[in-house]
């Protein structure tokens, strides 16, 4: 539901004043409810009658928002504009001392071509100018009854070993209720411009961030001496500060033919300034109890949110790589300082995409590429095709290794060989989760279409007024090429699912490449 009344007037002859107030409410419910069924007894028969166990599957949740609202604009003289806003929720999921939040936003932005005498820009072809700066806050609740402790009643949890039938169990979920759980606040600090010259024929966008994400929540794995696997906890304050810019031009621009091309680029850090906690495992092995071997993203204070950790090489005081009397790495759990070893950052250093449309006549012509560069994801699939000597990088079987870094035992070089196997199969799929890590970076036909516009001739007797067919395909290609060629492997996939978790490939199936075919009518 939602209420409002708004309002505009003229101040003066120079100031103008628009607003709006108003109050929403909300109630999301979610459930679910179906069979789960194992032990097949006759094949190819998928009904749940065919099947030796039935399981009830039931999950239901609810929540409700309470919301106040206001937002006023300023203007002056067409010119300088200054927007205040500003809203309050409350969430039924959350203690009373935290169900609330409070979020402002403070605006301004000045158009110096209106303000001054034209002649100045006219100079240098310039059609428009706009100068901005903003604070704006917004608020994340959680979902669920993350603050209280609730039973779970799971019929067929064990078999009884006396009568051998399945037992019906009432006990504590796995999940522990965090009373002090508090909703997100993301604050926002802005500046930028946009600006247009030569009729327009190049446009630029700039803009300079700095996000500040206060007690962001993530799920935290716990050990099982509590009692439970998992609860839901703030990590204190994320900081994301980054740079982006758009340029477009229009490089043709007549009657039968055009032709725009634009550039986006976008760059940022996230770095976890606060933080109660030493350590936090929010996605990956880690945070399902799955230990160091696979790898996990980590909230470390002073680090990359895309943090990393798994085992490591091990290195001596030089920083040299550590090798055994066998020849191989030598696996640590914890770095110098006893902590959990950072084996890489999912962040990638930037993403840049060109985007280009052309028309000619009645056909259009589109195509984006897209560059991410830098950025670490742990290759489970690279990784077991190496050491399964699947690809060509491992073809040379009668072929020997020798590692770098020096023996740990006489502090001397390396000079032990290995053979392919042991090189491919121990060290780099079996070795440290560190030699499963790879450089990320990609380029990427993203988009390719082709459309035709039916001229108005031949749809006069037709009931169409426009009619427009297009042909579009996607991931059509892509090189990543800081991978093994022979893997062939695309670094986009999301090996944890969709969460905060990002930079793992978990043998996950690979990106998918889509054809589609779109017919646009207006009657």
């Amino acid at each position: 539901h939602f209420f409002s009344f708004n309002g505009n007037y003229d101040i003066s002859e120079k100031i103008g004043l628009t607003f709006t107030a108003g109050a929403t409410a909300r109630s999301d419910f979610f459930d679910q409810s179906g069979v789960a069924s194992t032990g097949q007894i006759v094949f190819g028969v998928k009904r749940h009658f065919n099947y030796e166990n039935q399981r009830p599957i039931q999950f239901s949740q609810k929540r409700n928002i309470v919301g106040i609202l206001g937002q006023a604009t300023l203007d002056y003289d067409d010119f300088l504009f200054l927007n205040l806003s500003a809203r309050t929720d409350w969430v039924s999921n959350l203690t009373t001392e935290n169900n609330n939040k409070t979020y402002p936003g403070v605006s301004v932005s000045f158009l110096p071509i209106n303000a001054f005498d034209g002649t100045w820009n006219d100079a240098i072809g310039m059609n428009y100018l706009k100068l901005r700066a903003s604070y704006g806050t917004s608020a994340t609740f959680p979902t669920g009854y993350p603050v209280v402790n609730v039973i779970e009643q799971t019929t067929q949890r064990f078999v009884d070993p006396a009568s051998g039938g399945l037992l019906t169990v009432n006990q504590v979920d796995n999940f522990r209720a965090n009373p002090d759980l508090k909703p997100e606040l993301l604050e926002e600090y802005e500046v930028g411009l946009e600006t247009r010259f030569w009729d327009s024929r190049i446009q630029l966008e700039a803009t300079y961030f700095n996000r500040i994400t206060n007690d962001l929540i993530v799920t935290e794995p716990l050990s099982p001496s509590t009692g439970f696997s998992f609860t839901q906890s703030n990590v204190g304050e994320i900081q994301n500060k980054g740079f982006e810019a758009d340029l477009g031009i229009d490089i043709f621009r007549s009657e039968n033919f055009t032709w725009n091309s634009r550039v986006n680029f976008f760059t940022n850090t996230e770095t976890v300034t606060q933080q109660d906690q030493d350590f936090i495992a929010y996605a990956g092995s880690l945070a399902v109890g799955g230990g160091l071997f696979r790898g996990s993203n980590a909230a470390i204070e002073g680090e990359s949110l895309g943090t990393i950790v798994g085992t490591a090489i091990g290195r001596d005081e030089n920083g040299n790589f550590l090798v055994n009397d066998g020849g191989n790495y030598v696996v640590v759990e914890q770095d110098a300082d006893g902590n959990v070893p950072i084996i890489g950052d999912a962040v990638p250093d930037y993403t840049m995409n060109f985007i280009n449309t052309l028309r000619y006549k009645n056909w259009n012509l589109g195509f984006q590429i897209n560059h991410v560069s830098g950025g670490d994801i742990l290759s489970s699939t690279t990784a077991v095709l190496l050491g399964r000597g699947l690809i060509v990088e491992t073809a040379d079987r009668l072929n020997t290794y020798v590692l770098p870094g020096v023996n740990q035992t006489t502090g001397e070089p390396n000079n032990r060989q290995i053979n392919n196997s042991t090189y491919f199969f121990t060290n780099l799929l079996f070795g440290p989760t560190e030699t499963r890590i790879y450089d990320a970076s990609v380029i990427r036909l993203q988009e390719l279409s082709l459309g035709y516009s039916f001229p108005k001739k031949f749809l006069d007797k037709t009931p169409f007024g426009a009619l427009t067919v297009t042909a579009q395909g996607f991931n059509l290609w892509f090189d990543a090429y800081n991978m093994p060629n022979g893997a062939n492997f695309d670094p986009n996939v999301a090996g944890v699912g969709i969460n905060n978790g990002r930079g793992f490939d978990f043998i996950n199936g690979p990106s998918s490449r889509r054809y589609g075919f779109s017919i646009k009518a207006s009657f």
